[in-house]
């Protein structure tokens, strides 16, 4: 597969990989690699990435972990890796996504950019009166396990189904032992994924066999909120928010080769992106 490749390119990367083997989740990556004396020096990896959108399922493909070897790089390597890909994929997927910092690259591979749109509620809550547990491994991990296996659907208009085998990854990367952004919530025995800026509640995701309300979620939070933005379509929640075109942090923007099957407002959260 290319680990010490991966750890020139993602310095950590195979500690985390490590780390969520031991969780119960392999890296179940297609791997396609290009070899030079016997190395291997470019890698490209696909992921099986079912998409439910406007009441039904779509069988979608995500690229990841792209990279090569820096004294190889310049000389097509990657996008020859990417071509046969997506020939692969023609025949197992309705579209790819992939998420980069580097648009142009692809777009020179025929993918484009998607614009995903955050959801903003303006609102008025005070602090909240009850509590909330950080989770952390190992002692957290069967909890965080059960929590995704036994997950509801968070969105009817677009949700990305993930068992935990992408968010562990995610969450542990670089911040372990703890779980980056996800607390236990006793009241709905499910996760929050959120962070808290300047009263400014920035809801990821929500982890539970019952979505629950949005005034229970408040209610256990540390701080007053006087605004919301949800990182996911937040239909199941409320229905008065607004669309917020924005750029985020969460590893890079949204492209896609084919068909992608929404042309509405939606969000990948963090946890889910790749």
């Amino acid at each position: 597969m290319g680990l010490h490749l991966f750890e020139e390119a993602f310095p950590g990367l195979n500690a985390n990989i490590a780390r969520c083997e031991k969780l119960g989740f392999p890296w179940a990556s297609r791997p396609y690699v290009l070899e030079v004396a016997g190395e291997v020096v470019s890698h490209v990896g696909l992921l099986d990435y079912p998409v439910h959108a406007g009441g039904k399922k779509y069988a979608i493909g995500a690229l990841h972990a792209i990279c090569t070897k820096a004294s190889h790089r310049g000389h097509g390597y990657a996008s020859e890796l990417i071509q046969k890909a997506l020939t692969w994929a023609q025949e197992h997927y309705e579209c790819l996504l992939l998420f980069t910092d580097i648009p142009q690259f692809y777009e020179r591979l025929s993918f484009r950019l998607i614009q995903e749109h955050r959801f903003c509620l303006p609102l008025s809550h005070p602090k909240g009166s009850k509590a909330l547990l950080p989770i952390c491994s190992p002692q957290d991990d069967r909890l965080f396990i059960r929590t995704f296996r036994e997950r509801a659907v968070v969105s009817d208009h677009f949700w990305v189904q993930d068992n935990g085998q992408i968010a562990s990854f995610n969450s542990l990367f670089a911040t372990y032992p703890t779980y980056w952004s996800l607390y236990y919530c006793s009241a709905f025995d499910g996760l929050l994924s959120f962070e808290i800026k300047d009263n400014t509640l920035h809801l990821y995701d929500i982890v539970a066999k019952t979505i629950p309300s949005l005034d229970t979620i408040l209610d256990h939070l540390p701080s007053p909120i006087e605004e919301i933005y949800f990182y996911f379509s937040p239909d199941l929640l409320c229905a008065s928010s607004v669309c917020d075109s924005t750029t985020t942090d969460f590893n890079g923007c949204l492209m896609v080769h084919g068909t992608f099957p929404v042309d509405y407002s939606f969000m990948i959260p963090p946890l889910s992106r790749c």
